[in-house]
């Protein structure tokens, strides 16, 4: 289907994506205005789930509670069926719901690395995050937080396999994505990204919703040219899944726009 839609054959490519009653599900990257359109969805395909755990509960490891919130949500799935779904799930859970749900849509959001990684930081030292606490007890500044592994190419390890991610094999990466998501799109690119994947859902929208969004002025970071480099290193998969989108993103920006607006949809902004 991405083929199809970077490619320029809109009408083959939303033909494609919109056919059927499929489950649409958002693979949600944290801090790529993930909260904002979960709530955009939450109001155009009822019924919806998210899935989520308790963060607070430290009784079983992370990976632990999250596979068993994801199972959850399969039975629930198969006894009463939804329409949308959105989770911070990684590609594991993403092959579990597939398995178990054939006709299964996923889509997601990139953002710069390096700007989605420090507004991650941020938010979790905010009074936003439920476990700040505990965060700010562990993590005393941003160079701690960036030295632990499971930080480093955080939207890859939610989209792509993970023997793909440590192999840092970008261009399987980003032909994973290609084959196996109906819909990418680019924070930098926030209102056409979600008036094509509102459309695809059959109810197109200009944004509304903005949540979770640093307001705080503290706990800022300013990187000097080698820690941005060296960040970008640490990154280098997820540095390629968005400079690899944002030049498709590019080359169809404005016929697209066109697309939508001259096809009795209106107008992305």
């Amino acid at each position: 289907m991405l083929s199809a839609l970077f490619s320029g054959d809109f009408d083959r490519y939303f033909a494609e994506a919109s056919q059927g009653t499929p489950l649409w599900l958002f693979v949600h990257v944290p801090k790529t205005a993930g909260s904002s359109m979960q709530m955009e969805m939450a109001a155009i395909s009822q019924p919806s789930a998210n899935i989520e755990i308790d963060y607070t509960d430290t009784t079983k490891p992370y990976h632990l509670l999250f596979d068993e919130a994801v199972q959850r949500f399969i039975d629930r799935q198969n006894q009463t069926p939804y329409r949308s779904a959105t989770g911070h799930v990684v590609a594991r859970h993403t092959e579990m719901i597939r398995q178990a749900i054939p006709d299964l849509r996923c889509f997601s959001m990139l953002r710069n690395p390096i700007s989605r990684i420090i507004s991650d930081y941020r938010y979790q030292c905010s009074q936003m995050n439920l476990a700040r606490e505990q965060f700010i007890k562990t993590t005393p500044d941003f160079s701690t937080y960036i030295a632990r592994k499971h930080v480093h190419n955080k939207t890859a390890t939610a989209l792509v396999p993970k023997p793909i991610v440590e192999a840092r094999d970008d261009e399987a990466a980003i032909n994973f994505v290609m084959e196996n998501f109906a819909f990418i799109g680019l924070q930098e690119m926030y209102p056409v990204a979600l008036r094509t994947v509102t459309t695809l859902m059959g109810a197109p929208r200009a944004p509304e919703a903005r949540v979770r969004v640093n307001t705080e002025t503290e706990n800022t970071v300013e990187l000097t040219p080698q820690e941005e480099a060296e960040l970008k290193q640490l990154n280098s998969v997820d540095m390629a899944l968005f400079n690899a989108f944002t030049q498709r993103w590019r080359s169809i920006r404005q016929d697209l726009r066109t697309y939508l607006s001259t096809h009795g949809r209106p107008q992305a902004a």
